[in-house]
């Protein structure tokens, strides 16, 4: 390799450094993507005295009674206690979870112009708060939620889409017809 030749390579390699520096690199600053987590719910699960929850024209209601859910609409439905206990604790025992979107002009993205479900719960004392659930995640494995009184986006796990199945195949079961004993 002659000298020219290495001064040239050289000169190269300053030129594109240079370019770097001056177009290519990002400015110091605030990061291209920030993660802002926030709580979801701020009531405690013993605070929630009813829920009803929709999915398309179905609604269940449920409500607590003597320390236990009971199913009071549609009548004579049965699901276990500890079913609807469980939606009540995965939705208000969250913990902070992530935002993705503070005020979205579009919520079709989400799933969330006309919500897959929507949940409200009624505290003993105060305003019912309503919850919808929209899509999967890309990556599907958590779902979009928002709070009635927030523009904001969440994203959740997926044990409360999985509560709310249980709950309506328990609903939508045939009742089992009882076997008369043989005389």
């Amino acid at each position: 390799m002659t000298w020219r030749r290495a001064a040239l390579y050289w000169a190269f390699f300053l030129v594109l450094a240079v370019y770097y520096v001056a177009a290519e690199r990002e400015p110091a600053g605030e990061a291209a993507a920030h993660l802002t987590r926030a709580p979801f719910l701020s009531v405690p699960e013993e605070q929630v005295a009813a829920v009803q929850v929709q999915r398309g024209p179905s609604v269940v209601r449920c409500q607590r009674l003597g320390g236990r859910w009971k199913v009071v609409d549609p009548p004579d439905s049965s699901v276990p206690s500890d079913l609807i206990a469980g939606l009540i604790t995965n939705l208000t025992q969250l913990p902070d979870v992530e935002v993705v979107a503070d005020k979205p002009a579009d919520l079709a993205q989400f799933g969330l112009d006309t919500p897959a479900s929507q949940l409200v719960l009624t505290p003993v004392s105060g305003d019912p708060i309503t919850v919808r659930l929209g899509n999967r995640n890309p990556a599907g494995t958590a779902l979009y939620a928002q709070r009635g009184t927030s523009d904001r986006v969440f994203l959740i796990g997926l044990n409360a889409g999985y509560y709310e199945d249980l709950l309506f195949e328990g609903i939508h079961r045939e009742p089992k017809a009882q076997v008369e004993p043989e005389s």
